[in-house]
């Protein structure tokens, strides 16, 4: 199977990755794993992924390679998928359904365990993960570009696998897309507003304080939002503990043990710009608990939107607009990323 970019580009990744490692030629090697319409976030359960889609449905392969198979169907947006107790859950625009995980990623006794979630308009794709503490996490996107959410809108949740206890644990959150834990500590991005120039506002990378206010509507990472520039914020706002460049679309951030604790995080790509950004997977470096700094680290893999860990260490990327799932296999991954135009930028914070 071929990637889904040009032979010469790909000989070129793979050539600029080797000098990276100060590996031969060769031992780095991108691949095409399997084409699932729309790809989304990923679930590696064992030796099964589980791929969520923007469509009606769940696709289940093995990571050594093969087919996408669907699993499951009938669902509005199944972008969110993750995997507990030999169960996967599928979080979907206004509900949580949970599984039976049986051989081969095979699905069965199905049952929706919360119904309620609300309607976050176009940011109605979940995300869903497990949290050190066995809850499930749920992104719930504010239902516009800037305006005052309403109810469970613009929060990220969390509540037991049976889909009890809900809690809300983060608010003023405009649209987050993707989540991970180091060290105890959940880090989750949020996309910035649109229409308000190239530059501005950021996209952020959050630690969260449970119950915290993360700014939306009033501020996107700390720069006032239009229209709401002299209100009144209804709480003081936890501030982002990263900016990335303004309309990257950071959704899918995943801490890798391969990568000594630094985070991969999928840069979806740019449309409300005029010089497009993103569309890549940056390596956030980490310094006493905290991200210092963000640069390059795989192009060529499409319209990113997640990225996950395999059991061997590979890294797997999930692309929307090509419709694949990329795997980056390796003797051993890369410590300095790709060389050539990466580009450092700047923390905030504190």
């Amino acid at each position: 199977m071929g990637l889904s970019f040009p032979k010469a580009g790909f000989v070129a990744l793979v050539s600029a990755v080797a000098l990276a490692c100060g590996l031969p030629l060769g031992t780095a090697r991108a691949e095409l794993l399997a084409r699932v319409p729309s790809a989304r976030e990923m679930a590696v359960c064992g030796d099964i992924l589980f791929v969520g889609t923007k469509g009606s449905s769940v696709y289940a392969l093995s990571l050594s390679g093969g087919r996408a198979r669907r699993v499951a169907s009938g669902f509005s947006n199944a972008n969110g998928v993750a995997c507990s107790r030999g169960r996967l859950f599928v979080a979907s625009g206004n509900s949580i359904t949970a599984f039976e995980i049986g051989r081969g990623g095979t699905l069965s006794g199905r049952r929706v365990i919360r119904r309620d979630l609300p309607d976050s308009g176009a940011h109605g794709y979940r995300y869903v993960a497990v949290g050190p503490d066995s809850r499930l996490y749920v992104s719930l996107g504010s239902p516009c570009n800037i305006c005052i959410p309403r109810g469970l809108q613009g929060t990220i949740v969390s509540m037991n696998q049976d889909g009890s206890d809900l809690r809300r644990v983060a608010w003023g959150v405009r649209n987050s897309v993707g989540f991970d834990w180091r060290g105890g500590t959940m880090f989750f991005t949020d996309n910035g507003a649109d229409r308000m120039g190239d530059d501005i506002p950021p996209d952020e990378l959050n630690a969260l304080r449970p119950g915290g206010f993360y700014g939306f509507p009033y501020f996107g990472g700390e720069v006032p939002l239009t229209g709401f520039e002299d209100a009144t914020p209804p709480a003081r706002q936890i501030p982002p503990v990263f900016n990335f460049q303004a309309h990257v679309a950071a959704l899918g951030i995943h801490f890798f043990r391969s990568l000594g604790g630094d985070a991969l995080v999928a840069q979806h790509g740019s449309w409300n710009r005029s010089a497009p950004v993103g569309y890549q997977v940056v390596r956030v470096r980490f310094r006493g608990g905290r991200p210092v700094s963000a640069t390059s680290f795989l192009r060529n893999v499409g319209r990113p939107v997640d990225v996950k860990e395999a059991p061997d260490g590979s890294i797997l990327v999930s692309d929307d607009a090509g419709g694949a799932i990329h795997i980056f296999r390796r003797g051993r991954l890369p410590t300095k990323g790709i060389r050539g135009g990466l580009k450092r930028l700047a923390p905030t914070g504190g």
